[in-house]
C-alpha cells in the first residue's frame, strides 16, 4: 500500500512539473461492430530475448509466420493506445513487438489515420530478461534520444505496457547505448528504477485529487480516428483522492466518464446505478441496474462497448485474475453481449487491426 501511494504521488508531481498531454478477444474490430471477447491466449516468452530482426521466421512452404501481438502506438490526440496486429514471428517475439514500434518501419504502412509508431526514426536495441525477476532490460541505441520532450513519458508508457503484455516480464529497465540512464536524455523522467504498470499510461489527474495523497485507477474509454473510421479502447491512469477501494473507485470513475477535454467517450450511461461492487477469491464482482446495458427509452440494441470497459477496466486495477458483470444480480441480461454465467479472465486481444 504504501508502494502505491509513493507511486500515486510521483505521478502526481510529474504532472505539475512536466507537460503531459490528457491526450490498459478481440475489441472494437472497426465503427460498425464489436467482436466478441475470447479466452486469452498465452504464449511463453524465450528468456533468450535476442535477434528479432523484423523478417519473422518462415515456414516449411517458405511463407513468413504471422501472429498476433499487441503494440503500443500514439493517435492522432498523443494517447497511447494498444493496437493488436499481425507482425512476422520470431523466437524473440518480445524484440520483435518493439521493433515494431520504430518510426519508420514496417508497421507504419498498416496504421490507422492518425496513428504513428512511438520510438524514433533509426532506433535500435537490445533486450534481455531476466527470468529470476522478470526484469527485461533494453539497451537502446543513440538514435533513441531524437524524441521531443513531451513524448518523454508516453515513449516510456509505450515500451512498459508493451513488453509487460508478456506474462513473463514484470518489469522493464532502460539502458542507452551500453549504460544504465538516472534519467532520461531529453525532459529529464526518472528512470533509476524498473519501470512498471504501477507507474501509469496517459496519466490524468481528477480535480480533488492531491499530491501524495491520491490513487491511480486505469480506465478504460472510447476513443475515434479523425475520419471517424475506427473506434477503439484508450487506457488512461487517473489520480482521484485516496482510497483503499480501488474497485468501487474504479466503477465510480468509469460512470462519472473522461475528463472534460480529453476527446475521449464513455460508453457508460451517467445514470447507472451500481448495486454492488467487491473483489472476493481472486474475481473483482460488479453488479448494475439495467443501465449498464446502454438501452435507451426508444428501445436501442444493448451495446458491448460500456461492457467492456468495464471488464478491462476492473481486470486492470483491481488486481483480480477474473471479472464477473451482473445485471440486478444476475448474469442473464448480458448472454447476449458476453457470457458471465462464469467469472471471465482480462482479454489477451485488444482493438484488433484488419488488413
Amino acid at each position: 500500500m504504501k508502494r502505491n501511494m509513493a507511486k500515486a504521488g510521483v505521478l502526481f508531481l510529474s504532472l505539475m512539473f512536466l507537460p503531459v498531454f490528457l491526450t490498459g478477444c478481440g475489441l472494437f474490430g472497426n465503427s460498425s461492430s464489436s467482436a466478441p471477447i475470447d479466452p486469452p491466449q498465452v504464449e511463453p516468452v524465450n528468456s533468450d530475448l535476442v535477434g528479432g530482426t523484423g523478417e519473422g521466421e518462415k515456414g516449411q512452404s517458405g511463407e513468413v509466420i504471422m501472429t498476433d501481438k499487441v503494440l503500443y502506438l500514439f493517435d492522432s490526440r498523443g494517447y497511447v493506445v494498444p493496437m493488436t496486429m499481425k507482425i512476422p514471428y520470431s523466437e524473440a517475439i518480445a524484440k520483435q513487438v518493439l521493433t515494431y514500434m520504430v518510426k519508420g518501419g514496417p508497421v507504419e504502412k498498416n496504421l490507422p489515420p492518425g496513428f504513428s509508431a512511438v520510438l524514433p526514426v533509426g532506433t535500435t536495441f537490445q533486450l534481455n530478461v531476466k527470468t529470476e525477476d522478470g526484469t527485461a532490460v533494453v539497451d537502446f541505441s543513440k538514435e533513441f534520444k531524437n524524441y521531443e520532450a513531451n513524448e518523454e513519458e508516453k515513449i516510456l508508457q509505450a515500451v512498459t505496457w508493451a513488453l509487460t503484455e508478456f506474462p513473463t516480464i514484470k518489469q522493464v529497465k532502460i539502458r542507452i547505448e551500453g549504460k544504465d540512464v538516472e534519467t532520461m536524455p531529453v525532459a529529464g523522467t526518472p528512470v533509476n528504477q524498473p519501470l512498471t504498470r504501477e507507474d501509469g499510461i496517459n496519466i490524468e489527474v481528477a480535480d480533488s485529487a492531491m499530491p501524495g495523497n491520491s490513487t491511480a485507477l486505469t480506465l478504460y474509454f472510447e476513443g475515434e480516428t479523425p475520419d471517424g473510421s475506427l473506434q477503439y479502447f484508450v487506457p488512461v491512469t487517473r489520480l482521484v483522492p485516496w482510497t483503499e477501494d480501488k474497485t468501487a473507485a474504479t466503477v465510480a470513475e468509469l460512470i462519472k466518464g473522461p475528463l472534460p477535454g480529453s476527446g475521449l467517450v464513455s460508453n457508460i450511461l451517467p445514470t447507472t446505478k451500481v448495486n454492488q461492487v467487491k473483489v472476493d477469491q481472486g474475481v473483482a464482482l460488479a453488479d448494475f441496474d439495467e443501465k449498464i446495458l446502454g438501452v435507451s427509452e426508444g428501445g436501442k440494441e444493448a451495446s458491448i462497448k460500456g461492457i467492456q470497459s468495464v471488464l478491462l477496466s476492473l481486470a486492470a486495477t483491481s488486481g483480480a485474475e477474473k471479472v464477473q458483470i451482473l445485471v440486478n444480480g444476475k448474469a442473464d441480461p448480458l448472454k447476449n453481449l458476453i457470457d458471465f454465467s462464469q467469472p471471465v479472465a482480462k482479454p489477451k486481444s485488444i482493438n484488433p487491426l484488419q488488413f
